[in-house]
């Protein structure tokens, strides 16, 4: 299997000398590089990460089935490294680059950027807002607001439309986390649900931090909390390290819904301590980006929007499913 190139940005501009030779001559995507494979640019959220890298890793794989040559660059979760990544893409004249935003606003100009200089840009896994809509081809992956929705329900329905929750979300501003939250929130209000909301804190996607965070929620308001809302896995299992740390038992713990699938929450549900979690496939999210965008480099026509599927996993289908991580 080839090995893409990974560059950090402290290297980004050395790198891009260095394999320039193997990019597209001509500005404008859709012609192959010099050994007549296509070459595409991808700006990952990171390298190292629970679910970014096995989507990179399909991402790859996929590119290598197709014949693609791959240029990652990891943002390592900063905005401004890649909006300056984004940048150095346009500049090496691919025929196409493939986004993970992470913010909703930063890369419009870079995405107009690339427009101007026809060169295709597909965004993966994270929405954009309406700034960016005509300046990409195709949104691939999790609809972040349909999690957030299939969420509500499943914790509305664990606690019986009663209660008081917290949210442990992830970075703030970051499109999946606003798509999580947005859609967990307006759905027990459409629900008409008597679920409170007592407070939402920002993890970052990261279980230290959310191990912090949770800390000061127990600490704030204790056995008030009948149910915790994590955007993802890790943090819900921030969350549970918290709780057990405080010294209470994993038999009293609140209902916990969190996302992504991970093996550890399918155990947790398994164990009676975890409530649902919302599977979404790391390597159908890296697939997917890399067919869409060798589809449109190669100009055909795709929808602006290809989510990848959703399977809410409880007590009662666990044992049929399988996680994600």
């Amino acid at each position: 299997m080839r090995t893409p190139q990974l560059i950090g940005s402290a290297a980004i501009g050395a790198a891009l000398l260095l394999t320039v030779g193997c990019a597209s001559g001509d500005a404008g995507g859709g012609d192959a590089g010099a050994d007549g494979e296509l070459e595409i640019c991808y700006i990952t959220a990171a390298e190292s990460h629970a679910y970014a890298t096995p989507a990179n890793e399909a991402f790859q794989a996929a590119a290598d089935e197709a014949g693609v040559n791959v240029t990652l660059l990891s943002q390592d979760f900063d905005v401004q490294t890649g909006t300056e990544q984004l940048n150095s893409c346009i500049g090496r004249s691919p025929d196409g680059i493939v986004l993970w935003p992470l913010d909703p606003q930063a890369y419009v100009p870079g995405l107009v950027q690339a427009q101007d200089a026809d060169i295709p840009v597909v965004l993966i896994n994270t929405p954009m807002g309406d700034d960016a809509d005509g300046y990409f081809a195709s949104f691939t992956g999790p609809d972040v607001y349909e999690e957030g929705v299939l969420s509500a329900d499943a914790m509305n329905e664990e606690l019986g439309g009663e209660g008081n929750v917290v949210i442990i979300a992830g970075q703030a501003g970051n499109g999946t986390s606003i798509g999580r939250t947005d859609g967990f929130t307006e759905q027990l209000e459409e629900l008409g649900s008597d679920i409170e909301v007592l407070d939402t804190v920002n993890a970052d996607f990261d279980q230290q931090k959310a191990l912090e965070m949770s800390r000061d929620l127990i600490t704030r308001f204790g056995d008030d909390i009948d149910g915790v809302y994590a955007n993802d896995d890790t943090m819900a299992r921030g969350f549970i390290d918290a709780w057990t740390e405080a010294g209470r038992s994993l038999d009293e713990i609140p209902a916990i819904v969190g996302i992504n699938g991970q093996k550890d929450a399918f155990e947790a549900i398994e164990a009676g301590h975890y409530t649902a979690t919302i599977v979404q496939s790391p390597v159908e999210d890296g697939k997917l980006a890399l067919e869409t965008i060798v589809k449109v480099a190669n100009g055909e026509t795709v929808d602006e929007r290809l989510p990848i599927p959703l399977t809410v996993v409880t007590e009662e289908n666990v044992a049929d499913e399988e996680p994600a991580l």
